[in-house]
């Protein structure tokens, strides 16, 4: 398959949200009282996102743009902070509108971990790499040409409930 330069962007366009997404998450803290129900609601409901998105958009109708990641796998390639960041402020908007402030911090703080862990999973000589050996051999097979498995990146608990989990063997 043939890869794409669609995603490619600048190391400002990549790590921006590094610095974005905690912003969105204070500021949604000042906004409304912290409910703990609507946090872990919230980070549920981030890993199901996560997890269709991978499996559903980025292996299917943005193949090629994706599979760009899986041959260099530490190029600037993602979807862009701005839209990211803009679909952040709508949604904080409407979570506040309707007083559920709360899913809306546990959602970005998954998605804050989510980019964390990829960035992490892809960079063996960083710090946090030793802490995440299950995660990274998920991922790691997932990366592997022809597996279409192990969409969860910050968590295999989608791909257990819906069947594309595959357990990397002990001899990788």
């Amino acid at each position: 398959m043939a890869a794409s330069n669609k995603w490619l962007m600048s190391s400002v366009a990549y790590y921006l949200d590094f610095f974005t997404v905690p912003l969105f998450i204070l500021l949604a803290l000042y906004l409304a009282p912290v409910d703990p129900v609507q946090i872990v609601a919230g980070l549920l409901a981030w890993t199901l996102v996560e997890y269709s998105a991978h499996r559903f958009l980025f292996h299917s109708l943005y193949r090629r743009e994706h599979w760009t990641h899986h041959l260099d796998v530490l190029a600037y390639i993602g979807v862009s902070s701005w839209k990211t960041s803009s679909t952040f402020a709508l949604l904080l908007l409407c979570a506040w509108y309707v007083e559920l402030t709360s899913v809306f911090i546990g959602a970005v703080a998954g998605y804050f971990f989510y980019i964390s862990v990829h960035y992490v999973m892809h960079r063996p000589e960083h710090w946090a790499y030793r802490f995440i050996p299950r995660l990274v051999a998920n991922h790691d097979l997932h990366h592997r040409k022809g597996i279409e498995k192990n969409f969860g990146v910050s968590s295999p608990l989608w791909d257990h409930v819906l069947g594309s989990y595959m357990r990397p063997s002990n001899r990788t």
